[in-house]
C-alpha cells in the first residue's frame, strides 16, 4: 500500500500521529541511555516544549517511553518485539522517508474522513 512492510504500516497506524512524534521516538531510541526533558528535546528537534511534552505522554501511553524520577522521559519499549519494530521503522525512515511520511499523513487523512463522516446527513430509510 505505501511501499512499506505491512507490520511497519500497522505500527505507524497504531502508534504514530505525526512526523514530530516519530522524530521524538527515534531520537530517544538513538540515545536510549539518556533521559530527555521536553525543553532539551524541543531544542534538538527545533520544536516547542509543550508539543514535545504531549508527544512524550503519547509515547509513554503506547509503552514506548517511560517517565524518569526527574520527570524527564527515556526510550523504554515494554517488549523486545516493540523495540525491534521501532528499529525497523527507524531503518525504513532512513531508507524510505517519503513512504513513511506518506503513511503518517494517510493516517491523518483517515482520521479526518472518519470525523467528517460522523456529520454526514443521511436520508432516512422507509
Amino acid at each position: 500500500m505505501t511501499g512499506l512492510p505491512d507490520e511497519v504500516h500497522r505500527f505507524i497506524h497504531q502508534h504514530i500521529a505525526s512526523v514530530e512524534q516519530l522524530e521524538v521516538l527515534l531520537l530517544a531510541r538513538r540515545s536510549a541511555a539518556r533521559s530527555w526533558s521536553a525543553e532539551d528535546m524541543a531544542r534538538e528537534l527545533y520544536s516547542h516544549p509543550s508539543s514535545i511534552a504531549g508527544r512524550f505522554q503519547s509515547l509513554r501511553a503506547a509503552g514506548l517511553m517511560r517517565e524518569t524520577m526527574s520527570g524527564d522521559f527515556q526510550y523504554a519499549p515494554r517488549s523486545t518485539d516493540l523495540d525491534a519494530m521501532v528499529a525497523c521503522v527507524d531503518t525504513m525512515y532512513r531508507e524510505r522517508r517519503v513512504a513513511v511520511i506518506s503513511a503518517i499523513a494517510s493516517r491523518s487523512v483517515e482520521n479526518m474522513k472518519a470525523f467528517s463522516d460522523a456529520f454526514r446527513i443521511r436520508k432516512k430509510e422507509d
